[in-house]
């Protein structure tokens, strides 16, 4: 299915979001991996390789197997060779069944070079992941993976445990053959079916994801009536230019945000400093989506929850929202305040949330503590109460939505 027929909805926002700013990574040439958990029946499958359609084409040497950027080389066939022909080609976007052997996915010997009549050699062949360098590869019900395939497991903990990941290819009679590779890896799995959560299974490949999204049902009739009959209903696209996924680092922080990041790890004493890595890129390739080139607390908001779910407690969570809420507050405080006295409110823009609270808050308190309406008051992100309690009331209106540019 293309992408553009994908029915969107509340429950698959976020799915869409990660999905977006993925795109913008592999763009970059970072890699971001995600794993997105759900019931059965919800979308996750389809939307994923939906997903492909988005994704731009690359240029490599050509017909290199590996996808060898020209500029950098580095396969063993052409590290070493200066000048080559070039060739565009797609994204690479590959999956791993469960049926797979260590063999097909990291590498094996080539047997048609091997039985060659007229010119046999032994060579090796590349598996899933270093022809899906430069790409995606997408695992579907990873929890079973990791519960009946541990030696596939271990792999992907190589691919994704520094960025470039690594690959070693070995073969008895051949030398062992070291790579880097630059995949993302995009995983799905149903929690509520055996053999269970990922992060119960196998908590350090939990750990190795850079987001954990939740994708829910629609709860709209006239959503399940469009999926059912495929209707394409509008959905604006945000255009971007080229011009604009050039440079990552280019894409700074406002320093409040800049600081709460910093303070995550030490003042929450978390177990994983790749969850303070992920809520760091994952804000950066936000504002970058957004056609920004500052990211603030509405482009953390959007991350936050998906990078830490899976890693934290939900209690630790919640605490670190509120330290994250009481910190935009003040921020919010630090611009309205002097503008007012200026009389300058009307070029004051509040800070809006997407769907963090959606993500957050609607799963981890009571459901019925929020409405699921596009604009909503949080009484967790109104301001200190006055200690004359006859003073008005000041809140913060926030979004479930994220405007999709707000160039500032």
């Amino acid at each position: 299915m293309d992408w553009h027929k994908i029915i969107f909805h509340p429950g698959n926002e976020e799915l869409r979001r990660f999905i977006e700013i993925g795109v913008v990574a592999v763009r970059l040439g970072i890699p971001v991996h995600f794993h997105v958990e759900g019931v059965r029946g919800t979308g996750k499958t389809t939307i994923i390789r939906a997903a492909k359609s988005r994704l731009p084409a690359i240029t490599r040497v050509a017909d290199c197997l590996y996808n060898c950027d020209p500029i950098k080389p580095h396969c063993p066939d052409h590290q070493k060779i200066k000048e080559f022909a070039h060739e565009i080609v797609d994204t690479p976007f590959l999956e791993v069944s469960h049926s797979a052997k260590v063999g097909t996915l990291v590498g094996s010997i080539d047997l048609e070079r091997l039985t060659s009549c007229k010119n046999p050699a032994a060579s090796l062949l590349p598996g899933t992941i270093p022809r899906a360098n430069r790409g995606i590869i997408f695992v579907d019900e990873i929890n079973r993976l990791a519960d009946t395939s541990p030696a596939l497991v271990d792999i992907l903990l190589d691919v994704m445990g520094t960025k470039p990941g690594r690959v070693q290819i070995e073969e008895t009679g051949l030398p062992t053959v070291e790579m880097p590779v630059n995949t993302c890896i995009w995983a799905a799995s149903n929690p509520d079916e055996e053999p269970g959560p990922l992060q119960e299974i196998r908590r350090q490949l939990s750990d190795r994801f850079d987001f954990a999204i939740r994708i829910g049902r629609p709860e709209q009739a006239e959503t399940v009536r469009a999926i059912i009959r495929g209707e394409m209903h509008t959905v604006l696209e945000t255009k971007r230019t080229t011009e604009m996924l050039n440079n990552l680092p280019s894409v700074a922080l406002i320093e409040p945000v800049d600081e709460f990041i910093s303070e995550l790890y030490v003042r929450f004493r978390l177990e994983s400093i790749r969850g303070v890595q992920a809520v760091r890129l994952g804000t950066q390739l936000h504002a970058l989506k957004q056609g920004k080139t500052v990211g603030d607390f509405t482009d953390m908001a959007a991350v936050l929850p998906a990078a830490l779910r899976h890693r934290l407690e939900e209690s630790l969570l919640l605490e670190i929202s509120e330290a994250m809420k009481d910190a935009a507050y003040n921020q919010y405080r630090k611009i309205t305040i002097p503008a007012k006295l200026k009389g300058e409110t009307k070029d004051v823009v509040s800070y809006r949330y997407p769907a963090l609270w959606q993500g957050l808050w609607q799963r981890l308190t009571k459901k019925n503590e929020l409405s699921a309406v596009s604009s909503v008051n949080l009484s967790g992100l109104a301001a200190p109460k006055p200690e004359n309690q006859h003073a008005e009331k000041k809140t913060i209106h926030v979004r479930s939505v994220p405007e999709e540019s707000e160039g500032r």
